[in-house]
């Protein structure tokens, strides 16, 4: 009877033991997993669906594409819009150095400065402004602020370039676009003096200046 009751007791402190670890775990876990991010926004006055994928990172295309929009993607102040899976992803750039980019003021331009995501030429007012590769006109004109006149090209494989601070603009929304064809000209719109403020994108999400200097 002793020994029955060693036994047991061997056995109920091992289930008991099992038990708060898997409690342990589990609490660890919680404890190490990234905190839930907001699945949705509220639309606010002046904001567009570029606007937004701007400012949050995302991708646009997959924003219109979770919120069953329709051509002109119009959206309106209050509006809950569901924000897409790929906001919590991590993109790779790494297939973008296979592609030949055209420099989007040409070759014989200045070195750019670096700011974080974008690269700042400082050039004289006019010079012309190209694309980057082959694309679709997205937005064109003083669409979001802080831009100026601004030029946004969509591009195969989830690239977005955009063009900022433009004077004249040769292109409108919904153009298609040729490799190395002029869009605009440098200009100071919403800038303190005559400048290319360039960025590209990989499925919303901004390369770095240091990737962009090494792809034109």
């Amino acid at each position: 009877m002793i020994k029955f009751d060693r036994k047991l007791l061997i056995i109920l402190t091992l289930l008991i033991s099992s038990c708060s670890s898997l409690e342990v775990l589990k609490q660890s876990y919680k404890n190490f997993s990234a905190p839930p991010m907001d699945e949705s926004y509220v639309v606010q006055p002046g904001d567009s669906i570029w606007s937004i994928s701007i400012n949050l990172n995302l991708d646009a295309e997959e924003l219109i594409k979770n919120n069953n929009l329709k051509k002109p993607y119009t959206i309106y102040p209050k509006q809950k819009l569901t924000l897409s899976g790929n906001f919590l992803k991590i993109h790779s750039i790494q297939k973008s150095q296979a592609i030949k980019w055209h420099h989007p003021l040409g070759k014989g331009s200045k070195v750019a400065i670096k700011e974080d995501s974008w690269l700042i030429f400082k050039e004289p007012k006019g010079q012309p402004i190209h694309s980057i590769h082959v694309g679709k006109v997205v937005v064109s004109g003083p669409d979001i602020p802080g831009y100026g006149n601004l030029v946004m090209i969509s591009h195969p494989d989830g690239y977005l370039s955009l063009y900022a601070h433009c004077d004249k603009i040769f292109v409108k929304q919904g153009d298609d676009v040729t490799k190395g064809a002029m869009i605009a000209h440098i200009g100071n719109s919403e800038a303190a003096y005559p400048m290319l403020r360039f960025q590209l994108r990989k499925n919303g999400k901004p390369v770095r200046a240091e990737k962009l200097n090494s792809l034109f």
